[in-house]
């Protein structure tokens, strides 16, 4: 069962208490929080059945013997050996601790290990990294720990020692692990005779752990800097400037970038993108050739650094015309994620404002964190390309940002131990070991030399020689830098344990989370605030403002009044106000108060799911009016996205987006209803329609040119027998793929391409058609289809509809849902989907009151128009091909082709998209209602696959793609000038479409809203296999984005 919120707010509660009452330890409680994200069976169980606050005792009863199972089966402690030193001293290292499965040697002797052990370790570590002092001799309580320890292990161990561990013996810590907390021997003769009343002459000491801490708190400010990236996101409208802006936040706030830019290669062609102009460009050949002269020696996955005034970084400003203000550049060449050759530039254009953040870039050779690096570079890349290809709410990629975020702030323990290196560099003898094995170790003096590790994924470690602890300045660097080292992993597990927790919230679409510090400054946000929640309670939020106060944001007093900072500062332990919008959780840490969070719940939306879901687990309701309910919710989900659309992209009602909005959608239906009133009224003659020949030259852009053969009569019709080009079909390998291409064949085989493709399937003799009947619906067909010469809506089209309706239906996927005859109805409904075409829109047919709109009610009437027309045909004997078929699968064949036209109507295009999409989602979650086994399944699956196939001739390699969109356009421009003609109110996104940038435009955006969310629904559906084509529409909308660059820049220039 899953817990519910209120529950899972009640675990960090709980476990944060149990750790200040020191029930359980620090390691158990991480443990603890991973099982929660892993969502742990056990422990889901836990949270749902005791996470109430009437069961708090239960609760904590529950998690503690979890918490200790856990430790008990996965932990178990195994001291590898203890060996008497020279002195007889006790030694051992937090080193020698390992913890393992199991140990042949310790298996007897497993239960003997108490938990106190593990918790004296614990207490041990941290006092001897933070309260070594008076020379390096231990205080008496550490004393008494350090003997408890002591005896517990020789204890178990059966290890007896003849000289007791003494106050007045110096010991110091010679060898310090990842945590820097070591015990070691005591110091032999030779390092006694170190002079340890040397005075301090200098402050040179401070000046080494001042330069280091300054380092410290600017690497821990790192993460909060990547929460304000955040902000940016937290805004409703599915903006892309949004988008660049978060890009923008995030290169500056990791790694101090000022612009980024990155080559790829595509299809063989190099393309350029950079931030600062925001657009992406083809490089020249010559240019191409330049850069690889001077370029091509660089290795894969190595940064490499610039300086401005390098000859390389000339022919870098001359090849991608970079801005030549900049004072350094790093350029890492890698393999992208989408296996493309790839170099990417980091961009900097003032010297040393922020040099510490570079040193991620500039140092991950080094210290081998480049695959955090090469996981930013992949981010931003498939972020803007992605950006550039589709809609979307840039919330998506706020979990990928908070892992990002995260890997780069641990990396961020190798620049705090190269500041250390650089500090402590100028006054000792000091090196780096790379090696962190014992065999592998670099020998050190242990009389006069300290090793400080670092135990990140690649261990490191400075080696200090000719360093006395027993000298005081010696001392007071040593102990400072473990503390330092000890403070900032502090910093880094609480950075894990924020990312966990943050990370949940994200999730959630109905809850709204304000993180707010100690000093009530905003840290972290979880979603756009919803417009109601701001009107009901006054919320200012400006995500341009960072770290913004509680009462910047808040200004109803029903918050305020439950907010007093100097009480939160009072308080020893968690505590919970609740209200009936909201809830008040106080953060308190070891009894110290850390800060605040609000959390907003959507009651609305999260009355509206339960409902719906209540409803599907009611078994006394039938299925059809909880499909009813559901594709309620669905509208109502997809009317909310396009308003968000419009609102975010007011260009949208002018484009040809604006043809796929539904009626009671439209910002502007009724404006543009009162218009054609009125247009309509003033009318004094009805006009002809204009036909694709009265435009004569005008369209010069397109070079269309109309078939010069005439429509041939139906007894012409193609011969039944097997000739040469049926012969030729049948070896033609591209029928049964998606490259295939209506304009590479004769105009006197496209006809038998459809014969073909009915043979292919067997339905000729499956359904005992007749062939002469067939032949004859075949042409009669092919005649509808061309009587008006439609440049684009004929019988070209028909039959790429056709071909991609027989490519999908064919594919295995498509084999577990479909019949035979719904596989045939669904690629006949392909090939007449568009039969008898006007070349208008329906909204045309609308506005000028024409016969169809008139018959059909303004209710799809071009698409009722096909359906019927189709219909009508099969009706008269000569032309049914379906006379073998038997009452019911006639009654199918019927029903699914009527469906799949109406479908068709790009109105129906968002329903039908979510009422999809929501019901594939569902069968996943749901296993008692797998896809296919529920009424409506089948109809939903071919709807999509007409409506989509109907795109097929966009979703084409570009070159193809391009050509049914001059094709379209000008139809497009045809019915401008008719509209302008017949006083019509003229479709704004038809004008001007001779202008390529104006057609590029046109073509991005319809392409980003409209094809590319079609196929990519399919696609997921399909298991991906459908990704070439993807990577088609994705290559596609690139393109158009250049030319329009390229017209736009060359009419700047004119």
């Amino acid at each position: 069962m899953e817990p519910r919120l209120p529950q899972y707010t009640q675990f960090f509660i709980v476990i944060n208490n149990l750790v200040n009452e020191k029930v359980i330890d620090k390691k158990q409680k991480t443990e603890l929080e991973q099982s929660i994200l892993r969502k742990d069976k056990n422990i889901m169980e836990i949270v749902s059945k005791y996470g109430n606050k009437d069961m708090e005792q239960q609760f904590c009863e529950k998690l503690v013997q979890y918490a200790n199972q856990r430790q008990k089966d996965t932990f178990v402690p195994h001291i590898k050996h203890l060996e008497k030193n020279k002195s007889n001293k006790f030694s051992v290292s937090a080193r020698q601790i390992s913890f393992q499965q199991e140990d042949p040697i310790v298996e007897n002797k497993q239960e003997s290990l108490s938990p106190f052990i593990l918790q004296l370790i614990e207490q041990l570590d941290t006092m001897l990294s933070i309260h070594m002092t008076n020379g390096g001799r231990f205080v008496p309580t550490d004393v008494e720990k350090l003997t408890q320890l002591r005896d517990q292990i020789n204890k178990y161990l059966g290890i007896q020692y003849e000289q007791e561990l003494d106050n007045e013996s110096p010991v110091r810590c010679r060898n310090i692990s990842v945590c820097g907390r070591v015990i070691s021997e005591q110091q032999d003769d030779k390092s006694d005779q170190v002079d340890t009343s040397v005075q301090l002459k200098s402050k040179y000491h401070l000046q080494i752990i001042s330069q280091i801490k300054q380092t410290y708190v600017q690497l821990k400010s790192l993460f909060l800097g990547s929460l304000h990236t955040h902000y940016l996101l937290m805004q409703e409208e599915l903006s892309y400037n949004n988008l660049v802006n978060v890009v923008k936040s995030i290169i500056k706030e990791l790694t101090d970038s000022d612009e980024i830019y990155f080559l790829i290669k595509r299809n063989d062609e190099w393309d350029f993108y950079s931030t600062e102009k925001d657009s992406i460009k083809q490089i020249e050949k010559y240019k191409q050739q330049v850069f690889f002269l001077n370029f091509s020696h660089l290795k894969p996955n190595i940064v490499y650094n610039f300086q401005n005034n390098e000859k390389q970084t000339k022919q870098l400003e001359l090849v991608l015309d970079l801005n030549s203000q900049f004072t350094e550049l790093s350029i890492i060449r890698f393999i992208n994620q989408n296996k493309q050759e790839t170099f990417f530039f980091f961009y900097w254009n003032k010297p040393g404002r922020n040099k510490l953040l570079r040193r991620f870039i500039n140092e991950a050779n080094e210290y081998g964190f480049k695959d955090e690096v090469l996981s930013l570079t992949n981010f931003l890349i498939d972020v803007i390309m992605q950006a550039r290809v589709q809609y979307f709410n840039p919330v998506q990629f706020a979990d990928q940002i908070l892992d990002i975020a995260l890997s780069f702030v641990e990396s961020s323990q190798y620049i705090l131990i190269d500041e250390m290196f650089r500090a402590l560099d100028p006054h000792f003898k000091i090196k780096k070991d790379y090696a962190f094995s014992e065999d592998g170790r670099q020998k050190i003096d242990m009389d006069n030399s300290v090793r400080i590790e670092m135990e990140c994924r690649n261990p490191i470690a400075l080696i200090l020689e000719e360093f006395y602890l027993n000298r005081q300045d010696h001392q007071y660097i040593y102990t400072e830098i473990l503390n330092l080292k000890s403070k900032y992993q502090r910093h880094l597990r609480l950075c894990h344990e924020k990312t966990a927790y943050y990370k949940y919230f994200l999730r959630s679409s109905d809850t709204i989370l304000f993180d707010f510090d100690k000093n009530g400054r905003l840290l972290f946000l979880n979603h756009y605030i919803w417009e109601t929640l701001k009107q009901k309670y006054n919320i200012q939020f400006s995500p341009d403002k960072k770290t913004p106060n509680y009462k910047e944001l808040f200004m109803d007093e029903r918050i305020l009044k439950y907010i007093d900072l100097d009480e939160f500062m009072m308080k020893k332990k968690n505590e919970y106000i609740q209200h009936e919008d909201f809830e008040i959780f106080l953060k308190v840490v070891d009894q110290v108060y850390k800060g605040f969070v609000i959390i907003f719940h959507l009651q609305e939306g999260s009355r509206m799911k339960d409902y719906i879901k209540n409803l599907k687990n009611e078994e006394q309701l039938e299925d059809e009016i909880k499909q009813s309910i559901q594709r309620s919710y669905n509208k109502h989900q997809t009317f909310k996205f396009i308003s968000q659309l419009q609102k975010s992209n007011p260009s949208v009602k002018n484009s040809y987006i604006s043809l796929f909005i539904p009626e009671e959608q439209s910002l502007d239906n009724q404006e543009q209803q009162q218009q054609s009133t009125n247009s309509l009224q003033t009318m004094k003659t009805r006009k002809p329609r204009l036909s694709i020949q009265m435009l004569g030259k005008q369209i010069k852009a397109f070079n269309y040119q109309a078939s010069k053969q005439r429509i041939k009569s139906i007894e012409s019709a193609l011969e039944i027998e097997e000739d040469d080009d049926l012969d030729t079909l049948y070896e033609d390998k591209t029928i049964d793929k998606f490259e295939f291409n209506i304009f590479s064949y004769q105009e006197n085989m496209k006809a038998k391409l459809v014969y073909h493709i009915i043979k292919k399937n067997d339905w000729i003799d499956n359904y005992d058609m007749n062939e002469e009947v067939l032949m004859k619906f075949i042409k009669e067909v092919e005649r509808k289809y061309n009587k008006r010469k439609n440049p684009f809506h004929n019988f070209d089209h028909g039959i790429t509809v056709m071909h991609s309706c027989h490519f999908l239906c064919s594919l295995p996927r498509a084999h577990e849902y479909l019949s035979e005859i719904v596989h045939f109805a669904t690629v006949i409904s392909g090939l007449c989907h568009d039969i008898s075409h006007t070349g208008r829109t329906n909204q045309f047919e609308i506005n000028s009151k024409s016969k169809l709109a008139t018959r059909y009610l303004d209710k799809s009437p071009l698409e009722n128009h096909h359906a019927a027309v189709t219909l009508r045909l099969l009706n008269q004997d000569k032309y049914n091909i379906l006379t073998g078929l038997s009452v019911e699968d006639l009654q199918i064949f019927r029903q699914t082709l009527i469906e799949n036209i109406l479908f068709t109507d790009i109105k129906q295009h968002f329903g039908l998209i979510k009422d999809f999409e929501q019901r594939v989602k569902e069968s996943k979650e749901n296993q008692d209602k797998m896809f296919g086994k529920m009424d409506g399944d089948v109809k939903l699956f071919t709807g999509m696959i007409v409506h989509t196939s109907d795109f097929s001739g966009a979703a084409k390699v570009f070159e193809l793609s391009k050509a049914w969109t001059e094709k379209v356009n000008m139809e497009f421009k045809a019915q401008f000038d008719e509209e302008g003609t017949r006083q019509i109110t003229q479709t704004p996104f038809m004008k001007d479409l001779d202008k390529q940038e104006i057609m590029a435009k046109n073509e991005m955006g319809f392409f980003k809203v409209i094809v590319r969310p079609l196929w990519a629904s399919l696609n997921e559906f399909y298991e991906k296999q459908l990704q070439d084509v993807i990577d088609n529409v994705e290559n596609t909308i690139i393109k158009w984005e250049k030319i329009y660059h390229t017209y736009n820049e060359q009419e700047k220039k004119d």
